[in-house]
């Protein structure tokens, strides 16, 4: 059974790996298509301010908002929780381990998750790597749980939105489907082939991602509903 300080230094190998993946250099006609950060994907949210405050809380300086660099961040965290159990700080130790949780349920899983699925559809040649990469948040959402399935979210969400903010499109149509928030990430290359399929393929993935993923399950269920919802919408010619 590993020690927690081994178990933070596992994470943090992960966490540079990932971030070697999805640098500007390494994968440079992605970000020319569809970059791998959340402003670009969700497009209607922009988290600057947000990372920058859980940055400073750290010093770290990003180098971006960006996959490589929110990784690189993640990294550096799981680096200050080894740190905190190698020096007898316990409490260093649990607030950089709640750090990196919530860094990767506000600001990570819910868009990055999307984003790799669709890259392993969209560009064969990344398809493996991203994948591996894919599967591997998953499974540290999972351990984290970062947004396990709830009863009932009434009074946990603003009416009108879940977990991923408004769930009516309203005056955003037809940008929408540019958007995660449309229930899928259609990238630019791939744009002739949005269709209701599309979205109903994706409705039906979210679904059977929610049933194996207890620990991230209420942002793919999340997810199906609103890609179910533009399917119909795409299906009836609904503006």
């Amino acid at each position: 059974m590993p020690t927690a300080t081994e178990r933070a230094l596992a994470e943090k190998e992960l966490w540079a790996g990932l971030a070697d993946h999805w640098s500007h250099e390494a994968i440079p006609d992605l970000w020319a298509d569809r970059p791998p950060t959340e402003k670009d994907t969700v497009i209607f949210y922009d988290p600057t301010e947000d990372l920058a405050r859980r940055a400073g809380e750290w010093g770290h300086a990003l180098k971006g908002d960006d996959l490589s660099s929110l990784a690189l961040f993640a990294a550096g965290l799981a680096r200050a929780e080894e740190r905190g159990w190698e020096e007898g700080t316990p409490d260093v130790a649990t607030q950089a381990y709640e750090a990196r949780k919530f860094l990767m349920g506000d600001r990570i899983a819910a868009w990055a998750i999307p984003w790799l699925d669709s890259v392993s559809r969209v560009y064969p040649r990344y398809g493996a790597r991203a994948n591996l990469d894919r599967d591997l948040l998953l499974r540290l959402a999972n351990e984290a749980r970062i947004a396990p399935a709830l009863p009932g979210t009434e009074g946990i969400f603003i009416e009108g939105e879940d977990s991923y903010g408004p769930v009516d499109p309203g005056d955003r149509w037809p940008k929408w489907t540019e958007s995660l928030w449309s229930g899928a990430v259609v990238f630019q290359t791939d744009r002739t082939t949005v269709r209701v399929e599309v979205y109903e393929q994706a409705a039906s993935r979210w679904t059977d991602l929610g049933a194996e993923h207890e620990g991230s399950a209420q942002l793919w269920l999340d997810l199906s509903a609103r890609a179910a919802g533009t399917a119909a919408r795409l299906e009836s010619k609904t503006p």
